[in-house]
């Protein structure tokens, strides 16, 4: 198998992980929404702008060159902030500056085309999410750190990617990434439902 036939086959694996993370994190806004906030349209933009941002991240769609694809992965991060915002889950820090600085520096390493935009609005989406969970104000420490890693590896994967491509060291990082991710919100998915569920046990 060829380099490119790899990193195309891991970039699809990894998103399908992006797919579950979003998923899961959609269905964590909506239960934090259920118990605290009585909110219920903010946790379906997450899901909105997280589909939207997945689009970058799938090889069939991200390498169609439009920028009917560009604006739709740009609306993503648009949606995802304002929801994440307005629910209280994640307000902007300097760390997460950060990240999406290393983002956007990795522009400057491509050529600047749709697919590279593409990419780069989605990595955004995706820093959003995972610090969706490092900095909710009810995430355990331990699993604050595994998502601040989780974000941290995504930023320096994407960056690594934009210098070169296609290099399995570098794709490790991104799966790695992902399943660190992952794993902090299915922990967190059990700690919220014992959580609010012995709350609404003891208003009862």
């Amino acid at each position: 198998m060829s380099e490119m036939n790899i990193y195309f086959t891991t970039m699809a694996a990894g998103g399908m992980l992006v797919l579950l993370g979003i998923f899961l994190t959609w269905n964590l806004a909506r239960v934090v929404e259920k118990f605290r906030t009585g909110k219920k349209r903010l946790s379906w933009l997450v899901l909105l702008g997280g589909l939207l941002t997945a689009m970058g991240f799938i090889p069939a769609v991200a390498m169609a060159d439009s920028s009917v694809i560009v604006w739709a992965v740009i609306l993503g991060p648009v949606l995802i902030s304002y929801a994440l915002s307005e629910s209280g889950l994640v307000r902007a820090n300097l760390e997460m500056l950060l990240q999406v600085g290393v983002v956007i520096a990795s522009l400057v390493l491509q050529s600047g085309d749709y697919i590279a935009i593409a990419e780069s609005f989605s990595a955004v989406s995706i820093i959003l999410l995972i610090n969706a969970v490092a900095f909710y104000i009810h995430t355990p420490p331990g699993i604050s750190r595994t998502s601040k890693a989780a974000a941290w590896l995504f930023a320096i994967f994407v960056l690594l990617n934009a210098w070169g491509r296609g290099n399995p060291y570098v794709l490790s990082i991104y799966i790695l990434s992902m399943f660190l991710w992952i794993s902090a919100l299915v922990r967190l998915h059990f700690i919220a439902r014992d959580r609010f569920y012995r709350n609404a046990q003891e208003d009862l």
